[in-house]
């Protein structure tokens, strides 16, 4: 856990490498519904778990920049006034479903939520792709209610966060995942190396070796200044600690018929 690390300071260094090395960047809708992408590309996606004063100062920092990036937003952090703002600003807005958990693993009454917190969102915004929220303290994972019949074209939607975008970082014509879970960015690029630190990835970026991204950033987990930074730190530290225990007590009970939700669940 890299605990001076994730500050505004960091991250508008990260946008600023991007641009500096002429990276295109796309929203999780752009990236899905082209045929070609130009070279280098960044895929961007925000989960707005909390602090939403936080990713609209990003959003800000992003837009400053000419950056679109997609933002993914919960029941409880979504506004009709938020939305439009990010929309303004020419982010993507999405939902960050977790209609699985919350019922339980019901799986009628997770779609009838799910339905139910789409239009209201649509209402509101242009939904077009959802992702699911990380449920680390629950047995279920809100991506396995997608299957046979239920599939997202059901709600005309454009795209699934996971399910539809193919990452690998051992394939050079695949975006490489990185997700900033646990203030450790932890990944391997094949033609790189290890990527731990912001630092490790503007350094990959620069390199000219790492022409595919797919970053998850969680504003929530980012400072604006040194007060900030240790609440943030203190709060990953306990909620990293709490996800461990959970993953442990619910690995005793999961069949090797689970290996795609464990999978997702690690990356978000």
């Amino acid at each position: 856990m890299n605990v001076s690390d994730f500050t505004f300071d960091h991250y508008g260094r990260l946008l600023d490498a991007a641009l500096d090395n002429d990276y295109t960047f796309y929203t999780v809708e752009e990236y899905v519904t082209r045929a070609e992408h130009d070279d280098p590309h960044i895929v961007v996606r925000h989960d707005v778990d909390r602090k939403v004063a936080t990713a609209r100062a990003m959003a800000h920092v992003e837009a400053g920049r000419g950056i679109s990036t997609t933002y993914y937003f919960r029941t409880s952090t979504f506004s009709p006034e938020v939305a439009a703002e990010f929309e303004e600003l020419g982010h993507e807005v999405g939902y960050h479903y977790e209609d699985f958990v919350k019922t339980r693993g019901d799986f009628e009454a997770a779609h009838e939520r799910f339905a139910r917190n789409l239009d209201e969102f649509r209402e509101h915004a242009d939904i077009a792709t959802i992702c699911p929220h990380g449920s680390p303290l629950s047995p279920h994972h809100n991506l396995d209610m997608w299957h046979g019949e239920y599939g997202i074209d059901r709600y005309d939607l454009t795209a699934e966060a996971y399910l539809s975008v193919d990452t690998a970082s051992d394939d050079p014509e695949k975006p490489s995942y990185v997700s900033d879970t646990g203030r450790d960015w932890a990944t391997t690029i094949a033609d790189f190396g290890r990527i731990s630190t912001t630092d490790d990835l503007i350094a990959a970026m620069e390199s000219g070796t790492c022409d595919r991204l797919y970053l998850l950033v969680h504003p929530g987990r980012w400072s604006r200044n040194p007060a900030e930074q240790v609440q943030r730190v203190a709060w990953d530290v306990a909620a990293e600690a709490g996800k461990s225990v959970a993953k442990g007590a619910h690995a005793l009970g999961r069949s090797s018929g689970d290996w795609i939700s464990r999978a997702m669940r690690d990356r978000v």
